[in-house]
């Protein structure tokens, strides 16, 4: 009879240990709840993923696009500055200090001088110093003539260079001349001397076109 009670006792015992590692039901609901809180991360994370694969596809297909018209337009460029390098061959120019100096055959007015010279890739001639402008007007083909420079005052008395629009530093005016009025806008380089003088803009006279860029 003891010996049944011990046993009856025994499996008691043990039953109550095993359940201690069972899960209650409260606490079942909490597991589940984290193992589903879980698997939802690691879904998002899955779509992140598919979603950052595709935003970089995307991303990397837009630089290639970019990257290929990049290419296209300074292949074009390239082509360009060929043909230009080859018209400005073509094109008498004389060298100074790093620049070209073009000495027109025709006789245009000043706009129309200004024109000319960006079409064969300079500009109507801008004179920074005395060097400059001595040996510009020692290199002239002819030098009995008059030559426009790209000097002008649209604003009276406020003389600025076309090309880049500065106010002129550097100024050699033939006697009296500088300040002719409303009608003398323009500037040219005098025939037989190495000054200058304003005159109607107008006026056909010879030009002088200067490049940053020498082949």
């Amino acid at each position: 009879m003891l010996f049944v009670v011990q046993i009856t006792l025994l499996v008691v015992v043990v039953k109550h240990i095993v359940c201690q590692t069972c899960l209650s039901n409260e606490s079942k609901e909490d597991f589940d709840k984290s193992r589903k809180a879980l698997t939802d991360v690691q879904e998002n994370i899955g779509k992140v993923l598919i979603k950052l694969e595709n935003d970089n596809k995307k991303t990397l297909d837009m630089f290639k696009k970019s990257l290929n018209t990049m290419g296209q337009k300074i292949k074009k460029l390239d082509t360009d500055f060929k043909v230009l390098g080859k018209d400005f061959r073509k094109t008498k120019w004389n060298k100074y200090n790093g620049h070209c100096y073009y000495y027109s055959s025709e006789s245009v007015d000043w706009f129309m001088a200004e024109r000319k010279c960006r079409e064969i890739g300079g500009y109507i001639v801008k004179i920074d110093n005395k060097e400059e402008n001595n040996n510009i007007a020692a290199n002239r083909p002819n030098k009995a003539v008059h030559h426009w420079i790209g000097l002008i005052d649209l604003k009276e008395g406020e003389w600025r260079w076309t090309y880049d629009q500065s106010k002129a530093v550097f100024k050699t005016w033939y006697p009296s001349h500088g300040d002719k009025g409303t009608n003398n806008n323009c500037v040219m380089l005098h025939g037989s001397r190495t000054d200058w003088f304003d005159y109607n803009c107008h006026y056909k006279a010879l030009f002088i076109c200067e490049s940053n860029f020498c082949f």
